[in-house]
């Protein structure tokens, strides 16, 4: 009789274990819930600085409570102030070392405060009224990419022994926190010259190797890694109040993307007159899976994520767009087919570039259903 029951007790688990099978080949078949469908419509594009010529290059661009925004142009050292409808309302800067003066200008912020925050690549911030008067400047020696998060709280990313790192500093320059890391195995290679002394090749695409992501707008700030959907939401004191979470599949890099990837990789290599052995060692880390997040944008009223598209090779290929609440709420996935530099309450703002190769800005209401 104990031998029976047991046996029937093993017949029992057995049964289990196929249904539990079964169910789960059933389920893993299943399609992927559909995301929810919002919808972006641009408005006509107001251009600046297409028929004038205004920018050497664009790199950052904001908006002030008021409407009118500013256009930050790192080859000429300066920002442009402009109206609502276009209208060059003045501007300030000018390469050098003194107050007001700028040397290599990559991010423009308007403040809580009213203020305009300008970073600079070595590691300065001034700030400056909107009528372009200087007011102060910082020194963040050592922190890279800096950008605003509240009135003694700056975003920045720094170089470790063997990584990069995101941090947030406060105005004297101290750690306050820590955030995510690149080992620089991800885009480095250690080989010899010619004379047999080690040197150190570095190449990024992203595509594939991990960025920091970073936004700010209206007291909110953005925080994350495009190989992770996991963006803080940092309040002007550092604090996050939401993280943005979605569960999606990282896309695989197909034989045409990885074509595309090694044929950019390779002629990057050429430009720099480095060995051929450069190409072929970096090549090797290409994963097999691409990035998520493409960038993140802050605006006064929503969070836009953007992924990158199913084929980065695609001439015109549309960006998936997730749209978020600033507290964090998940509101569904639009499409759009470039990625502004700038979103504010009612406007994108995007880079464009004419047949000759001059650079303009295109200003575009848009609405979100």
């Amino acid at each position: 009789m104990r031998h029976q029951g047991a046996l029937q007790v093993r017949s029992m688990i057995k049964r289990y274990v196929i249904l539990m099978a079964l169910l789960s080949a059933v389920s893993s078949s299943q399609p992927a819930v559909p995301e929810s469908p919002v919808t972006i419509k641009l408005g006509q594009p107001l251009e600046i600085g297409r028929a004038e010529l205004l920018f050497g290059s664009i790199v950052s661009v904001c908006e002030d409570d008021k409407g009118d925004f500013y256009v930050l142009d790192k080859r000429e050292q300066k920002v442009l102030k402009f109206s609502p409808d276009g209208r060059r309302l003045g501007a300030f800067g000018r390469k050098g070392q003194g107050p007001g003066d700028f040397q290599s200008p990559g991010r423009i912020a308007f403040t809580p405060a009213g203020e305009l925050a300008v970073f600079e690549d070595i590691a300065l911030v001034s700030f400056h009224r909107t009528d372009g008067a200087f007011l102060r400047r910082l020194d963040l020696s050592g922190r890279l990419g800096l950008g605003y998060i509240g009135p003694d709280l700056f975003y920045g990313w720094e170089w470790e022994p063997e990584a990069q790192r995101q941090v947030l500093v406060d105005a004297r320059n101290a750690v306050i926190s820590a955030f995510h890391s690149i080992p620089r195995d991800r885009f480095s290679a250690a080989l010899p010259d010619e004379t047999g002394r080690m040197v150190m090749f570095n190449y990024s695409h992203e595509a594939y190797v991990p960025g920091f992501l970073y936004d700010h707008s209206a007291g909110l700030s953005a925080v994350g890694i495009s190989d992770r959907y996991e963006i803080a939401l940092l309040d002007g004191k550092g604090h996050a109040p939401a993280t943005l979470r979605r569960d999606l599949e990282r896309l695989r890099i197909n034989a045409r993307e990885r074509e595309f990837l090694e044929r950019r990789l390779a002629d990057f290599v050429k430009s720099k007159n480095w060995p051929d052995r450069v190409a072929r060692e970096l090549a090797k880390k290409i994963p097999a899976v691409k990035a998520i997040v493409r960038a993140v944008l802050v605006s006064p009223t929503r969070i836009f994520v953007f992924r990158f598209p199913p084929d980065i090779t695609a001439e015109r290929a549309l960006f998936p767009v997730d749209v978020f609440t600033r507290e964090g709420a998940y509101l569904g996935t639009a499409e759009l087919p470039e990625v502004p530099l700038c979103i504010s309450r009612g406007a994108m703002y995007f880079e464009r570039e004419d047949a000759d190769g001059n650079v303009y800005l295109a200003r575009q209401s848009y609405a979100l259903t």
